[in-house]
C-alpha cells in the first residue's frame, strides 16, 4: 500500500511540474508578445499571442493582448470579435472591457465606451490594479472630452497624471482639452510638460504652435511651427506656408 501511495504521489507530482510548466511557457510568450508591442513589431506580437491561444484558448491576457494589437492595426471589427467573445467566457475580467471601451472610442460610440470603462473600473476594485485604473481615467477622459463634458474630461486626465505624472499622453490630451476651451495658459502649461518629458514630440510643438495663434504671438508659433516640421509634422509644414512665409515677405 505504502509502495502504491508513493508511486501515486510521484505520478501527482510530475502532472503538477507539467501543468506549472505548461503555465509557465503561456506566460512567457505573452511577455515576449507585450515587448514586441513596444517595439512596433505588430506581426510578431500576433504571433506569440496566437501560440499562447493554442496552448491554452481561454488565456485572459493573451486574448486581450491580441485584440489591443488588432485596435492598433485599425483592425477594430476583429479587435471586437475576439473581446466580446472573451467576455462571453469570462465576463468579471476588467481589461476586457477596458479594450471594449477603447473599441467604442474608435468606432465614436462614446457612451457605450463610458459604461464599459465604468464597468471595468467597478470590477478592477477587486484586484486594484493601478495601471488598468490610470488606463480607464486616461480612456475614459477622451469619451468625456468627444462629448464635450469638460469638467468630467479634466477630472479623469487629472486623475490619471496624479497617478502617473511622467506620462506626457496625458499631459498632451489635457492640453488639447484646455486649448478647446479658450484655456490657452493651462494648454500651454500642459504642452510645455509633453515637452520636459519628450523633448522631440513634434505635436507638442505643434499644439503649442497653434495655442501660440490663439494668444496672437504669431514668432512664437512659427519657432514651434518649424520645429515640428522638422521632426515631421506635416501640419506644421503647411502652417509654416500659410502664416510664417507669408510673415516674412
Amino acid at each position: 500500500m505504502k509502495h502504491l501511495l508513493l508511486i501515486l504521489s510521484f505520478f501527482v507530482s510530475i502532472h503538477t511540474c507539467v501543468i506549472a510548466q505548461h503555465k509557465q511557457d503561456i506566460e512567457s510568450l505573452v511577455e515576449m508578445g507585450n515587448d514586441l508591442v513596444k517595439l512596433n513589431d505588430y506581426k510578431g506580437a500576433l504571433d506569440k499571442y496566437d501560440e499562447a491561444l493554442v496552448m491554452l484558448p481561454s488565456y485572459t491576457q493573451a486574448i486581450d493582448g491580441k485584440a489591443n494589437v488588432l485596435i492598433l492595426l485599425l483592425d477594430y471589427k476583429s479587435a471586437s470579435k475576439i473581446i466580446e467573445e472573451g467576455i462571453k467566457n469570462n465576463p468579471d475580467y476588467a481589461p476586457y472591457y477596458l479594450t471594449r471601451g477603447k473599441i467604442n472610442i474608435f468606432k465614436e460610440k462614446f457612451e457605450n465606451a463610458i459604461e464599459d470603462l465604468n464597468l471595468a473600473f467597478d470590477l478592477n476594485k477587486s484586484t486594484n490594479n493601478k495601471e488598468l485604473e490610470n488606463m480607464v481615467y486616461v480612456n475614459r477622459g477622451a469619451a468625456y472630452q468627444k462629448l464635450f463634458e469638460k469638467d468630467k474630461a479634466l477630472a479623469d486626465y487629472s486623475k490619471a497624471i496624479e497617478q502617473n505624472p511622467d506620462n506626457p499622453n496625458v499631459y498632451m490630451y489635457r492640453g488639447f482639452l484646455y486649448y478647446q476651451n479658450n484655456e490657452f495658459t493651462e494648454a500651454i502649461e500642459d504642452f510645455n510638460t509633453v515637452l520636459d518629458i519628450d523633448e522631440q514630440n513634434p505635436y507638442a510643438y505643434y499644439n503649442r504652435g497653434m495655442t501660440y495663434i490663439k494668444m496672437e504671438d504669431n514668432d512664437k508659433a512659427c519657432q514651434d511651427f518649424h520645429k515640428a516640421c522638422q521632426l515631421g509634422n506635416y501640419n506644421a509644414c503647411k502652417m509654416i506656408v500659410s502664416r510664417c512665409m507669408n510673415k516674412k515677405k
